[in-house]
């Protein structure tokens, strides 16, 4: 990997100019900035963002690993100055076989076919990067502290940084939609996604989840709260006594929600008016989001003991498991469900029934406690939480 004194260190300065009928003020960067040409029309990757989507809804069309499925170190050649083995600070995202991957500093591309060749590019970002990057438009958006930077998918060359970002560590602080980024942070921001020209919007949160009109922003000691794409609030819900640490999911005119201790809440995206609620025994302390598809939710036990599936519409249990402690988000294919069990290892249960399917167990592979999941065609990326070690399981 490249010293870290020759790599590209992202750092930028602004002006701000006034623009009459925004909600926020306007930030241009410097002219030595390069724009994004795109092209933005095709699919960003099999795994773009954090959650998969920008609803964070954790479904994906691909297909588990084969139980007799091996393992591979993704950063075994990933060293830095000093040789020894960089960590992975977040989950990837991943596209055309390569995993984007934080590391400690920056950010690596990782060939998923081919990881003992090293990194196929490194960079370093300014103040390093607090949560799970973000693919679009042949370009990787890498969000850090309090700073947003666009690099080439392919070269890692940096197009622009923008001074959009949040000062808290969580996975799902960045999302796209159409052409713009959307940032969370002590204030909402929206990045153009070709020139990095930032929009200040009224509002704030620790993660957020888009649709086609709203943007859902989550505070750990606030509730959640709807904006229009402009900022303007549309509603907020303090749902709860407890916090809310994990983001908000949103599909086909719903948003779904759990707060730290284990009651999940169901909202028309539309009004905030809460549909229903169920506090599940077995689930405590959840820091990930949860899982929709088709009419189930799916709920990690956090710190507790059992996930769950739930009808989506009522709220209903529909089939629990003893997972023990679950801290990441599922994730929910086809005809099926997987849950990255801290402690025990990888498990794919039936969607329909939560009859278990197969396990890869964490001694028998290996692996450092379970943080989370990618999905990657006939496998799993996994985060490695104790240890920041990151594993390929096909």
């Amino acid at each position: 990997m490249p010293s870290r004194r020759a790599l590209l260190s992202a750092i930028g300065t602004t002006a701000s100019v006034g623009t009459a009928g925004c909600v926020g003020r306007i930030r241009r960067e410097l002219a030595g900035d390069t724009p994004i040409e795109g092209p933005c029309d095709d699919p960003p990757g099999a795994w773009p963002t954090a959650g998969g989507d920008p609803g964070r809804t954790g479904r994906t069309t691909t297909v588990p690993p084969a139980p007799d499925a091996t393992a591979v170190d993704l950063l075994a050649s990933i060293r830095d100055d000093d040789g020894q083995q960089q960590h992975a600070l977040s989950l990837p995202v991943v596209a055309d076989g390569t995993a984007y991957t934080p590391i400690s500093g920056g950010l690596a591309a990782v060939s998923l076919d081919a990881p003992m060749n090293g990194p196929m590019w490194g960079r370093d970002v300014a103040d390093g990067i607090t949560a799970v990057p973000l693919l679009a438009c042949e370009a990787v958006f890498a969000p850090g502290m309090n700073q947003l930077a666009a690099l080439d998918q392919t070269s890692g060359d940096r197009y622009w940084r923008a001074d959009a970002g949040s000062h808290h560590r969580n996975d799902a602080t960045v999302a796209t939609l159409d052409d713009t980024v959307y940032v969370a942070g002590g204030s909402l921001a929206a990045v153009d996604i070709n020139t990095g020209t930032v929009q200040e919007l009224e509002g704030a949160g620790e993660t957020l989840a888009i649709d086609d009109d709203s943007i859902y922003t989550t505070r750990s000691g606030s509730g959640i709260f709807a904006y229009d794409l402009n900022g303007e609030e549309r509603w907020h819900r303090n749902i709860s006594s407890k916090e809310v640490r994990g983001s908000a999911s949103v599909l086909d005119g719903t948003v779904w929600v759990a707060d730290y201790h284990g009651t999940v809440y169901a909202l028309d995206a539309k009004t905030g008016e809460v549909d229903w609620s169920h506090s599940l025994p077995g689930v405590n302390k959840i820091d990930a989001g949860l899982a929709v598809a088709g009419d189930e939710v799916f709920v990690p036990a956090g710190t507790g003991t059992t996930s769950v599936a739930l009808d989506a519409a009522t709220g209903e249990i529909r089939w629990d498991v003893d997972t023990g402690i679950v801290t990441g988000r599922p994730v929910v294919g086809d005809d099926w469900v997987a849950f990255g069990r801290t402690n025990d290892g990888v498990s794919v249960y039936d969607r329909s029934t939560g009859e278990g399917r197969t396990t890869w167990s964490r001694a028998e592979y290996h692996f450092g406690t379970i943080g989370g999941l990618v999905p990657v065609e006939e496998g799993f990326v996994i985060w490695e939480s104790s240890s920041s070690g990151l594993s390929l399981l096909r």
